[in-house]
Formats: structure tokens, C-alpha cells, sequence
């Protein structure tokens, strides 16, 4: 992958009870397996363990469940393995990066709160790659199909700042809307597609966005209205 500087977040709803650590990492291995090929830094993803973070796959299961659950019961020593758990990993190097370039996931889920799953490029180098927007989609659409959205989107973080509400989300480059078909609605973005049972996919240009790009700015900021207008753009922070 060529682009640095993307954040993919995807919210999805409460667990329906608190759940054991081992679900909540099941789940989150069939996340990251799903867009697995998408891109060479998505094809193996490594789990910083322990006080040294020494860098172990993901899939040691127990391992990497135990490690996870150290830093739940030092913020609460009552906590059992049940309810709300994170786990973060880093993609690995694709063949033309360095060392030192790679991207971050993490995953937190399993109590009442809505869980949240991203995937920040800002480590990434910059490159030439074209159609490199469809990554993203196809991640989107990957995850959407192991977990129903509450929300999605893609965007620099350098985009925010830029976004017309302070108080709801944002879209920037891509958003993921539940359970409508906007597909129709929209022709002044790149693409608006409808997943059947989920959504509508929202891409709001097929170049790569730059938040210095006032073209780009103008369709995402748009979009956040049309959205808003709806009652399609929901509170931050839900």
C-alpha cells in the first residue's frame, strides 16, 4: 500500500452481554483475516507482547489473550476476562517498505459501548498506487460482512479539523451508512453503492484524498450535510 495518512475506523454495536475475552479475540482475528488480501501490509499482522513488546503473530492464541487481559485488570482488579477488552497489532512490512514503516490495527469490544476497530496508515511511506481507494472499499465491505456497522469511515487524520460539525462524525474520503440505500441520492460523490443488509458505501473520490485539496475538502464536507440533513450523521462519541 502506497498511502500514508488514511485512518479506516468501523463501529459496530454493543455486544448483546459481556462477553469472554476468547470471543472477543475470535472476532477480531476473523476481522483481520477477512481483509487479509487486500494488501501485502494487511497479509500478516504481529501482536506486541508483553513489557518489551516483543513482536509475536497474532494467531498465538492463548498468549496473546493472556497478555491482553494484564492491562484490563490493572485498571479494574475485579475484572474477569468478561466484558470489554482491546487488542492492537501492526501490519506487516510489504516487500518495498523499511523497517520502520507499517500500519497499526486495533480492536476493542465486549461490553456495552459499541465496538471499534481501526486500521491508521500514518506510518506508512508515500507512493504511487493507483486505484488504491479500492483497499479501503473492499476492507470496508470485508469487515461489514463479519459485523454489522453502527458507523464507518476513511480519512486522513489531518481531515478532521475540517469537518462541519464538531459534535458528529465525519466523512472525509469514505463512509459506511447502516441501513439505507443511498445509492441513488448521491450523484455528486465518486461512488455510492448499496450493500444489500447493510448499507450504503460511500466514496467521496476515487483520487487519493489530501486534506489540502480544497476539491476534496468541498465533496466531503457536502456529503457530511447531506447526511446531516437526513438524520444519517450520528453524535461522536456514540
Amino acid at each position: 500500500m502506497g498511502y500514508s495518512g488514511a485512518v479506516l475506523r468501523f463501529i459496530s454495536l454493543p455486544a448483546e452481554a459481556p462477553m469472554q475475552a476468547e470471543a472477543v479475540y475470535d472476532k477480531w482475528i476473523a476481522m483481520l483475516e477477512k481483509i487479509s488480501g487486500e494488501d501485502p501490509v494487511m497479509h500478516q499482522w504481529r501482536y506486541a507482547y508483553g513489557e518489551q513488546g516483543i513482536s509475536i503473530d497474532v494467531h498465538e492464541r492463548n498468549r496473546v489473550i493472556n497478555d491482553a487481559i494484564k492491562p484490563e485488570k490493572k485498571f479494574d482488579p475485579k475484572y474477569s476476562g468478561e466484558g470489554l477488552i482491546s487488542f492492537t497489532s501492526r501490519g506487516n512490512f510489504s516487500p518495498e517498505e523499511k523497517k520502520y514503516y507499517y500500519i497499526e490495527n486495533g480492536f476493542s469490544w465486549g461490553g456495552e459501548r459499541p465496538g471499534a476497530f481501526f486500521i491508521d496508515t500514518g506510518l506508512l511511506k508515500k507512493a504511487d498506487w493507483p486505484n488504491y481507494w479500492k483497499v479501503f472499499a473492499n476492507c470496508l465491505r470485508h469487515l461489514s460482512s463479519i459485523m454489522p456497522p453502527l458507523w464507518a469511515d476513511v480519512a486522513p487524520q489531518r481531515y478532521r479539523p475540517h469537518a462541519v460539525f464538531p459534535h458528529r462524525e465525519w466523512v472525509g474520503w469514505m463512509a459506511l451508512v447502516p441501513d439505507v440505500d443511498l445509492s441513488n441520492e448521491m450523484p455528486f460523490v465518486a461512488m455510492a453503492e448499496y450493500l444489500p443488509n447493510i448499507g450504503t458505501l460511500i466514496v467521496t473520490t476515487k483520487d487519493p484524498f489530501d486534506p489540502d485539496n480544497e476539491e476534496h475538502i468541498k465533496l466531503a464536507r457536502a456529503t457530511e450535510v447531506f447526511l446531516a440533513d437526513r438524520g444519517l450523521l450520528p453524535e461522536r462519541g456514540m
